[in-house]
Parts: structure tokens; sequence; C-alpha cells
């Protein structure tokens, strides 16, 4: 594997965001149960992390069709960007804001 340079900061941040993105589900839900907008359960939990993991899983297809070079990058992005904000998210839940 190539080492990482100055040239792959675009990818490895297309990849954040995407990570970031594909958290929204996630946290959307977490907020609307939380704030008592929404009654929580089982089946919109599962459907929250469907929604991610799809968004997440068509996103990745898409970039290894577009720019295939560049897949390992935006993966590592990816994941970088959805534990940043699990961890995010396990903070807020943690202090009770949310």
């Amino acid at each position: 594997m190539p080492q990482l340079g100055p040239i792959h900061a675009p990818a490895l941040v297309g990849g954040v965001l995407l990570g970031i993105a594909g958290f929204a589900p996630l946290i959307a839900v977490s907020m609307l149960v939380r704030s008592k907008r929404m009654k929580g359960s089982i089946a919109k939990g599962l459907a929250a992390v469907a929604l991610s993991f799809s968004f997440l899983m068509a996103a990745l297809a898409l970039v290894w069709v577009v720019v295939p070079q560049d897949i390992l990058v935006v993966t590592i992005g990816v994941l970088g960007g959805f534990l940043i904000m699990w961890t995010a998210l396990a903070v807020m839940s943690m202090s009770r804001r949310l």
C-alpha cells in the first residue's frame, strides 16, 4: 500500500463527511426519542441502523465505481467519521444533553 500524502486529503475528508452523514439517521432517532417527540422502539432503532448501513454501502459502492483507486482512503475516512459521531453520541447520552 502506498503511503498517504497530501494528495489523499480530499478523499479522506470526503470519507469523514460521508461517515458523519451516514450517522445522521441514528442521531436523529436518538434526539427524537430523548426529546419525547417519538416513542422509542427496537423497530425504529433497527430502521435507523438499516438506513445508515444502506446509505454508507451505496456511497462506498459509488466511490468504488467513480474513483476505485481511492476506495481504501475513503473507507478509512468513513470509519473515522462514523466512530467520531458514535463517540459524540455516547458523550451526549452520558451527560444527558441531547
